[in-house]
This record gives C-alpha cells, structure tokens and sequence, in this order.
C-alpha cells in the first residue's frame, strides 16, 4: 500500500475530473455503453485509456523505480 501527500491526491483528483470532462463521459461509460453501442468514438477513447494506462505503469515502474 502507497502513501501520498493529501495534495498530491487533490491534484490527482482534479486531473481525473478533467479527463473525464474532456473526453465527454467515464472510462466505464465509453467501455461499457459506447462499445455496446458500436461508437467509434467511445473506442477511440478506450483505446487512449488503455494506453496512457500502459505508458503510466511503465514510466513509473520501469524509469522512475517507483
């Protein structure tokens, strides 16, 4: 288990919100409504998810050793 500053969640938090209102709805609205619907656009936007997530893991694990 990780422990962060109470700021640095905040900050996390406020990203959140914002990538979710950029992209126009949630990860599980694109995933799960989107999809079924057959929206290019909400895979679009689940494949960028996907991917940042895989990038993220692999800066912070892999460069940063965190």
């Amino acid at each position: 288990v990780y422990s962060f500053a109470p700021l640095t969640m905040v900050v996390a938090g406020f990203l959140v919100g914002f990538g979710t209102r950029m992209g126009n709805g949630c990860t599980s609205g694109h995933g799960v409504c989107g999809l079924g619907r057959l929206s290019v656009r909400s895979l679009v936007a689940v494949l960028t998810f996907m991917g940042t997530g895989v990038i993220t893991v692999f800066v912070t694990r892999h460069l940063l050793g965190l």
